[in-house]
């Protein structure tokens, strides 16, 4: 019956393998399951101060239901979660990533220093994506598999700057490298997280004496202590990574043909884009998203919704023009060709279409009042 409460028969068991470590909020442990032979990172919420078990238990559950949002290679996984709230307890069953922090592995692998760098960009923009604030930056809270893949850990439920109230404490437990000037204002935004991760890349580089970084005017606009001086998202970051990559790379007459059609349909079916709206970064979305335009389509000459294809490169609110002719065979010659390249090659390409939409109108939003009429 639709609604009613399913219940598992039997409890699930896990054989413990080892200690991982004891915060302040919680122990965690390796299990395995010895069914499916997985071994799984189990985090349990336990404080170290009896006092704070019921006062921070609701940051826990908040944390679960933030986790579950994520979904990025670059981001620790969860697999399930079990809550006990009579006891004000839980778990969180996590991703089991055998490798060391981000330092160890930088030092003991410094050819990889840019890989390693521009992964953990990808990470954070999906964090940023889902409004996420990790809080807790700091070497040991970004680990990097044996196959070289960044994994963003920690989320640190229970450690949000209240600067209400303890505001000296709450700096000096929990922030590795110096704060910026956004403290003195009570700020801290996705440009605050920009600021610590580029301190942690700027202390492994100076530590390690490592010359092979490739974008250190990049690594000092993210750690300018002036919040307003400082590049505004990790989104931006990974705009000018892409362009720096982009040097040295070429594409075929045909291939820049192809894109120039399709990049000028594009840009000419924006009328305006609300200032708060974000590009579309995830190019297999926007793939499987025209695909479907392509399919819905193919039996016409010419795309009857232009809607179908704009919400494709933009999320949020904007305008468009109907009455733009797109032929449907352009969207097909499109997917060919970007299908047909390299990731690289895509990441080029996406990157220069923002650039045609950076010039389309701005449009600020319009502030409802509460009035009805």
């Amino acid at each position: 019956m639709k609604g009613k409460l399913i219940e598992f028969i039997r409890t699930k068991d896990y054989k413990f393998i080892d200690e991982i470590g004891q915060g302040g909020t919680g122990r965690t442990v390796l299990l395995e399951d010895e069914i499916i032979n997985e071994r799984f990172v189990c985090k349990k919420y336990s404080p170290y101060y009896e006092e704070h078990q019921l006062q921070f238990f609701n940051n826990f559950k908040e944390e679960i239901k933030l986790l579950h949002l994520v979904y990025h290679k670059n981001i620790v996984r969860v697999f399930n979660y079990y809550l006990y709230p009579e006891k004000h307890t839980g778990f969180i069953l996590m991703e089991y990533i055998k490798g060391s922090n981000i330092y160890d592995y930088i030092k003991s692998n410094p050819d990889r220093l840019n890989d390693v760098f521009t992964q953990t960009i990808e990470g954070f923009i999906n964090l940023e994506e889902v409004k996420i604030l990790h809080r807790d930056i700091r070497p040991e809270n970004i680990l990097v598999s044996e196959n070289g893949v960044v994994k963003i850990i920690d989320f640190g439920f229970g450690k949000k700057v209240d600067f209400e109230k303890n505001y000296d404490k709450s700096i000096s437990l929990n922030w590795r490298y110096t704060p910026p000037v956004d403290f003195e204002n009570k700020i801290y935004d996705f440009k605050t997280e920009i600021y610590f991760l580029g301190k942690l890349f700027e202390e492994i580089i100076t530590e390690n004496n490592l010359q092979n970084f490739s974008y250190k005017s990049l690594l000092k606009r993210m750690t300018d202590n002036d919040y307003d001086n400082r590049i505004a998202s990790f989104f931006d970051i990974q705009r000018e990574i892409t362009t720096d990559e982009s040097i040295g790379i070429d594409f075929s007459e045909n291939d820049k043909n192809t894109y120039l059609r399709f990049a000028s349909c594009l840009s000419d079916i924006y009328s305006k884009i609300n200032i708060e709206s974000k590009y579309i970064s995830d190019i297999s979305k926007i793939i499987s998203d025209l695909e479907d335009v392509y399919r819905n389509s193919m039996l016409e000459t010419f795309v009857q919704n232009h809607n179908s294809i704009a919400k494709c490169f933009v999320k949020g609110d904007y305008r468009y023009y109907s009455n733009r002719e797109i032929e449907v065979e352009l969207i097909k010659d499109f997917l060919t060709f970007i299908k047909s390249v390299s990731v690289d090659k895509q990441k080029i390409i996406l990157n220069n279409l923002w650039q045609r939409l950076d010039n389309v109108e701005r449009e600020i939003p319009i502030e409802e009042d509460d009035l009805p009429f």
